[in-house]
């Protein structure tokens, strides 16, 4: 006697197919997000430089801080803290950078356990003793 069922199962095992195309298929979605996301990012960069002005405070992407004082072209002249000038290319630029915001805090309050109060010298605080 046959088995019949032996002689109806496809020969390359069908289940094993499905998976393969599966994969390929989840493989192919990835690439395609992928690139998509990069594609982005790339715009956002592209805007990003294309919006410098002069003045305004930059960090390049080797860290070198400076204000942009000229923009010509792909070509942006930045100016470092003791006046020394450098060209630099445009997609050197990095980010800009956001000016340092200072407390309101009065000078020498140093209200770390708050027991200083404004106004009050430090050798008048009361004791624990």
């Amino acid at each position: 006697m046959t088995d019949v069922s032996i002689l109806a199962a496809p020969a390359g095992g069908g289940s094993g197919d499905i998976f393969l195309y599966v994969v390929l298929g989840a493989l192919v979605l990835m690439m395609f997000l992928g690139s998509r996301r990069a594609r982005k990012q790339q715009r956002e960069a592209a805007a990003f430089r294309d919006s410098l002005e002069v003045g305004t405070e930059v960090m390049t992407g080797s860290g070198f801080f400076g204000t942009i004082v000229a923009v010509d072209g792909d070509r942006v002249t930045l100016a470092a803290v003791d006046g020394t000038r450098s060209a630099w290319i445009r997609q050197a630029i990095a980010k800009v950078v956001e000016p340092v915001v200072e407390d309101d805090a009065p000078a020498g309050s140093d209200d770390v356990d708050g027991t200083d109060t404004p106004g009050t010298p430090h050798d008048e605080r009361p004791t624990n003793d």
